[in-house]
């Protein structure tokens, strides 16, 4: 089965400090503007801190992606990509974004990178293989010519914004 990941620019904190935050406004700004075909429950849970359920981890997930743009994030980049096919991608969501505040998902969900974590990531690619990118006739960086990852970091260097990986089944809802 195919994968999309969606790569977003955006606020950690903030996104966090929806759950369980029991904003009525917030919930009903969600709400008015479709909630991404989210149902409302599923954010009545993530803005009420519960109760969660197993059974709707994979709705979390997707109620966090639409909660990531909705909070000002930024889509910076699609991916389809396979598992086992392609452990540069898989790398950047192995562990769940939202560890001890939502249930797991089995088939879909985030990774993310702090903003100091994508620096720092920036940082070692630029000591490690940066000369190779640089153009010889403008001396500029050709970041046409980087990988995915390390064009991300950059992205979130620039913008001063942590990264997500939202991923799912390309056939699923």
């Amino acid at each position: 089965m195919g994968y999309v990941m969606e790569v977003y620019l955006g606020d950690m904190a903030q996104l966090e400090a929806v759950i369980g935050s029991k904003d009525d406004a917030l919930l009903s700004r969600i709400l008015e503007a479709g909630g991404g075909g989210v149902e409302p429950e599923i954010f009545r849970a993530i803005v009420n801190g519960g109760p969660f359920t197993e059974d709707d981890a994979d709705d979390y997930t997707a109620a966090m992606e639409f909660l990531c743009l909705h909070l000002g994030g930024e889509n910076i980049a699609s991916v389809e990509f396979s598992f086992g096919d392609d452990p540069d991608i898989t790398d950047l969501f192995y562990d769940w974004a939202f560890e001890d505040q939502l249930p797991e998902p089995e088939s879909s969900g985030c990774g993310s990178w702090s903003k100091e974590s994508a620096a720092e990531h920036l940082d070692e690619w630029l000591e490690d293989s940066g000369a190779d990118f640089i153009d010889q006739d403008s001396g500029e960086m050709d970041w046409d010519e980087v990988s995915q990852d390390t064009w991300w970091a950059n992205q979130s260097k620039v913008a001063g914004k942590d990264l997500f990986f939202f991923w799912g089944g390309l056939n699923c809802d």
